[in-house]
């Protein structure tokens, strides 16, 4: 029933503890949103202009596979300069040398341990932004934005229907993490969490009783979804997210992740009344068949029978 809906479950365990999760976790960019950020704006605040700032940050993140860097690249598409001695940190940023000068790309904090001071200008409500310095100097602010999907919202309301608690933790600032968690009605929202900050939050979160399910789509995701009790990965997010997921889901959107939820909770129902129906069935007969009230044909017409039941009522789940 999930294959031909867009949900591969790849675990055993993957319905049963869906159904039993408390939290569902979701990742922001490229889950939550559609992953594809468009630069908006360049905002030099020293020295370089526009341009300069931009072949400079395009050529630190030649080789990033980060959606943000890909962004920034799409914006100068022609070669530009070289970096040298490039060294990145998951959930910060990059560093690398042109032409023999330091520089650094990435979130607030992590710019200014070269740059020294804090971030020069606010952002825009809902922005993602990339700053660029290099020692002593800001040079430029990258404003990035990214588009929610359009069955975000619906599928986060059918999980709060269902009493299921929402939460988004991200790597964002917390003003863009509540924005985003603001127009999708999730009530908690945590802005500035590195991939091992999410990690910690969810070992907390099972800690305190919590069955966790996480859904993510990058490879910052990969150590979460491992941890967490049950978890899905985007089909066409990084392939290390798949390999660490109980779960893939195979085409764009997030709606399959909904109807899992759904087929996760019938599942259960129907594995507890046949459950029920074998402990009733075997309570009586077994008993009957041993005192010979019964026939040992009768017993095994009746064995027969009591199995067939239980496929016709599991095949029920076949039915839309």
């Amino acid at each position: 029933r999930l294959l031909p809906r867009g949900v591969l479950a790849v675990a055993p365990h993957t319905l049963e503890t869906f159904e039993r999760a408390t939290h569902v976790v979701f990742d922001k960019t490229g889950t939550l949103t559609h992953g594809c950020p468009r630069l908006r704006r360049v905002l030099p605040v020293g020295e370089l202009d526009r341009d300069a700032c931009l072949r400079i940050a395009a050529a630190l993140q030649s080789d990033s596979s980060h959606v943000l860097s890909g962004a920034v690249r799409a914006a100068m598409p022609e070669p530009g300069l070289q970096a040298r001695e490039l060294r990145s940190e998951i959930g910060r940023g990059i560093e690398g040398s042109i032409d023999g000068v330091v520089y650094r790309i990435g979130s607030a904090p992590f710019v200014a341990e070269l740059a020294g001071g804090g971030a020069r200008t606010a952002a825009p409500p809902g922005t993602t932004t990339v700053w660029l310095a290099t020692a002593g100097t800001w040079l430029a602010r990258f404003d990035l934005s990214d588009s929610l999907r359009e069955e975000a919202i619906d599928v986060v309301r059918r999980f709060r229907d269902g009493g299921k608690t929402v939460v988004l933790p991200s790597g964002d600032e917390q003003a863009v993490a509540q924005a985003v968690a603001n127009q999708l009605g999730i009530a908690h929202a945590y802005g500035g969490r590195l991939p091992a900050e999410k990690l910690a939050f969810v070992r907390e979160l099972q800690k305190g009783g919590a069955v966790v399910a996480m859904v993510g789509d990058g490879v910052n995701d990969a150590a979460v979804l491992s941890a967490a009790d049950v978890s899905f990965a985007m089909g066409r997010g990084a392939e290390l997210a798949q390999l660490h997921a109980d779960g893939v889901l195979l085409g764009e959107g997030l709606g399959p992740l909904a109807d899992a939820a759904d087929t996760a909770r019938r599942t259960l129902a129907i594995v507890r009344q046949n459950l029920v129906w074998a402990t009733v069935y075997n309570l009586a007969a077994i008993p009957a068949a041993a005192s010979g009230l019964l026939n040992p044909w009768l017993s095994g017409i009746g064995m027969a029978a009591s199995s067939a039941l239980v496929v016709l009522n599991a095949l029920r789940l076949r039915k839309d």
